[in-house]
């Protein structure tokens, strides 16, 4: 018979968990880097607890015991390779997302555009498709959609097919409608939508404006020339080290003057882009690129 008192139990079960933490933080840095050497796709740069978290529930959808056993999974099964990617990046969008940035640009940035006889507008990591059909409508409203190109990307394949579609995730409900009205909606929402089978579908005059196209931000080059560039929503996943990379690739895809949004709980603090980057709105995060010779 063996007998444990309270306070070894206590302290050996405080052993446990530390060793059962390294083996699971040593499991997903080596699934982080089968990853990159076997597809390409670099996901360190991801917030720790945010990665972690999806790498647990990708081990509960793939119902295997360990995070470990991924790792074969991705090695020997082709299928595999895009589903960890679309499994482990973040898609959540809606129409019209923080309206005040749509107001914003409404009131402060699209006139800047107006001077322009062509306008390219990128929008980094467009899930499923909501802010690009966002930006269509306001674009239209203002009488701007004729020239305007909207190229629409992001690293999940699975949602740059929904998105081009052009039909929405959920009905238009009151949600919808109340934040176009607050970014300076000047019609019904519906308006810009046909429906049937019970689905809302962007009418095809604004989703032939917008492209969808595959795109790694922290990998891939520039992906164009753009006066305005949004990445909203997706770097409060990155550390702050990534982020400057995302940065720096954005900043480079802005012609000079150009406006750069990002979200409205990610920050330039604590980069380099606070001198690069001049304040246009900060509750609205709406930054515009200064003059090469006032830098």
């Amino acid at each position: 018979m063996v007998i444990t008192r309270q306070g070894e139990t206590t302290i050996l079960d405080e052993q446990d968990t530390r060793l059962t933490l390294k083996t699971e933080n040593l499991e997903i840095k080596l699934l982080i880097t089968a990853i990159k050497e076997k597809t390409g796709y670099d996901l360190s740069g991801y917030a720790q607890a945010s990665i972690k978290r999806r790498i647990k529930q990708l081990v509960v959808d793939e119902n295997v015991g360990h995070i470990s056993d991924l790792i074969a999974k991705l090695l020997h099964s082709p299928q595999s390779e895009s589903h960890f990617i679309n499994s482990l990046t973040v898609n959540v969008s809606e129409l019209f997302r923080h309206p005040q940035s749509f107001l914003q640009l409404r009131e402060s940035v699209l006139p800047y555009l107006a001077s322009f006889p062509r306008r390219d507008i990128w929008i980094a990591g467009c899930s499923t498709g909501e802010e690009a059909y966002s930006m269509a409508i306001l674009l239209e409203e203002v009488g701007l959609l004729k020239n305007t190109q909207i190229h629409a990307t992001d690293i999940n394949t699975d949602v740059l097919k929904k998105a081009q579609t052009g039909v929405l995730s959920k009905a238009l409900n009151k949600g919808d409608a109340a934040r176009y009205q607050a970014s300076g909606g000047t019609a019904s929402l519906s308006k810009y939508f046909s429906t049937a089978y019970n689905k809302n579908k962007l009418s095809q005059f604004l989703l032939d404006h917008i492209s969808f196209s595959h795109h790694n931000i922290l990998q891939d080059q520039v992906f164009c020339s753009a006066q305005l560039v949004l990445c909203r929503n997706v770097m409060i996943y990155f550390d702050i080290e990534t982020q400057c990379h995302a940065l720096t690739l954005f900043n480079n895809s802005l012609v000079q003057n150009g406006y750069l949004v990002i979200g409205e709980k990610e920050s330039l603090i604590n980069t380099p882009f606070c001198r690069l980057l001049k304040t246009i709105d900060e509750p609205a995060k709406i930054y515009q690129r200064k003059n090469l010779e006032n830098v």
